[in-house]
């Protein structure tokens, strides 16, 4: 069976890498720029990797099985995209996420530790939460490194027998009788089936999710602190709705990357044609953003960032990611809306999609995605507008 995968992300990827140790597979991956690059939305050189599970406990298992892989993965590339370095998750105690988080550690037996506000302000000084806050300390959690986890995923499936196009865009998935016909930026090709793992490109290679599928054009914000040694000890961080934001300190410890949550995010129904390089007012709309959490949170941090760099991403209207055949064509399968769990679980569903697009079904249970009622509304498809979204609670763009 020849299968292509096209976009070579995050998710895109683990599949490639599934695919190419699966028996009998003949699997090309097609990336549109360069395996590992910046542009879309593996870039930003850190993303949170949170043990605990803060929103729906079904992906509880997800989680387990995604471990077991990222393990693998290290096993097999010789490197290890992950540092474990735990992670503080921020929040009022009745607040969904911190039950839900809490609950998550029982269900993995995960070791963790509950502090107070005054227990985060001693052991973190540069964090000023709110007195009624609460922290939990993931020990198993950490950081993993976007580019260092897609380029040894790759590597790994090229080394099985995997073939990489890179610099090949995929203008238009046409159903055949035999199979799948890529129209690509160099000419036309056929396989017997095809991944869709394009992330904030996915509709416009698949228009029928429209309805379903938004993206969105978000910031991360290099902040230094007000002196070489004000960042000493401040570990990766997540803050709950309804100020939600979360903090990954360089290696270096001289500036922390920030991000913020789906509202304000930028909606874009073409990545192709949003502004990317911010200047000006489009700069300083984000970075009055990025200020108010940073006066509220980080006070030890300088006012203005060091550096601003954008990425696309695809959400569902449910927060839940969409894994499924095309419904119109059982040969192709859609995997979209990662943002959020994305790297944390792409081990896991990129094996998923391997057994999907081979098989027509996975191991895992992920039924749970599809039962999932939506948060947000999409108002304009021509231009990604999307009603306010409640599970960030931060003030819609």
């Amino acid at each position: 069976m020849k299968v292509a995968v096209i976009g070579l992300g995050a998710i895109g990827a683990q599949i490639f890498w599934n695919l190419a140790r699966t028996s009998g597979i003949d699997v090309v991956g097609f990336e549109s720029a360069y395996v590992g690059h910046p542009f879309a939305g593996a870039g930003g050189e850190s993303r949170l990797y949170r043990n605990l599970e803060v929103g729906d406990l079904d992906y509880v298992p997800v989680i387990r099985r995604a471990q077991d892989l990222w393990n693998e993965l290290a096993t097999e590339a010789d490197r290890s995209p992950r540092r474990l370095t735990g992670v503080l998750f921020i929040g009022e105690p009745d607040n969904p996420q911190v039950t839900n988080a809490l609950e998550s550690a029982a269900m993995l037996d995960a070791p963790h530790e509950t502090l107070s506000a005054r227990d985060i302000t001693e052991r973190f000084p540069q964090l000023s939460p709110r007195s009624e806050e609460i922290g939990i300390w993931d020990t198993e959690a950490g950081v993993i490194d976007p580019a260092a986890t897609v380029t040894a995923a790759v590597a790994r499936g090229v080394a099985q027998g995997g073939d990489v196009r890179e610099y090949t865009r995929i203008d238009h998935l046409e159903s055949r009788e035999t199979g799948v016909r890529l129209h690509t930026s160099r000419g036309f090709l056929d396989f017997d089936r095809a991944v869709v793992a394009c992330g904030g490109w996915t509709t416009k290679l698949v228009p029928d999710l429209r309805d379903f599928v938004v993206s969105k054009r978000l910031t991360s914000a290099w902040f230094a602190g007000t002196d070489d040694s004000a960042l000493y000890g401040l570990p990766p961080f997540m803050r709950a709705a309804p100020h939600y934001c979360y903090g990954i300190p360089t290696p270096d410890g001289l500036t922390v990357k920030l991000g913020l949550g789906f509202n304000d995010h930028f909606p874009t129904a073409d990545p192709d044609t949003v502004e990317r390089d911010l200047q000006g007012d489009a700069a300083q709309i984000e970075i009055e953003r990025f200020n108010r959490k940073v006066a509220d949170l980080l006070p030890t941090l300088q006012p203005n960032p060091v550096r601003l760099d954008t990425y696309i991403e695809s959400y569902t209207r449910t927060m839940h990611e969409h894994v499924r055949l095309h419904p119109d064509d059982s040969n192709i399968a859609v995997l979209t809306g990662f943002s959020g769990h994305g790297f944390k679980i792409s081990p896991a569903i990129g094996e998923a999609g391997a057994q999907l697009i081979t098989t027509g079904r996975t191991d895992l249970d992920l039924e749970f995605l599809t039962r999932a009622s939506p948060l947000f509304d999409i108002e304009d498809v021509t231009t990604g507008a999307t009603t306010h979204n409640p599970l960030t609670s931060s003030t819609p763009i």
